[in-house]
């Protein structure tokens, strides 16, 4: 159970770690909001974070998270197929 608890914190700080990354990189002009680094990290941010919420029943949070990785899905597959 404990290893478990803490797996499951460790997800969770690393989606937020991703997801702040994606973000900061993207404000500070490093990467574009369309280029594929920047929406992978989102993607394992928001996966991560999904599960983090889900593990929590934080159902507005992992249903918002959810949302976000839909679109940011979208948003790399017109990337790639665009590209």
């Amino acid at each position: 159970m404990f290893q478990r608890k803490n797996f499951i914190e460790v997800i969770g700080w690393s989606g937020a770690l991703a997801s702040l990354s994606a973000f900061s990189l993207n404000s500070m002009n490093i990467i574009g909001s369309q280029s594929i680094q920047y929406l992978v990290l989102n993607i394992l941010g928001c996966g991560f974070l999904i599960v983090y919420a889900f593990s929590k029943k934080a159902h507005a949070s992992w249903v918002l998270n959810s949302i976000w990785l839909l679109m940011t899905i979208v948003a790399l597959i017109r990337v790639c197929l665009f590209a």
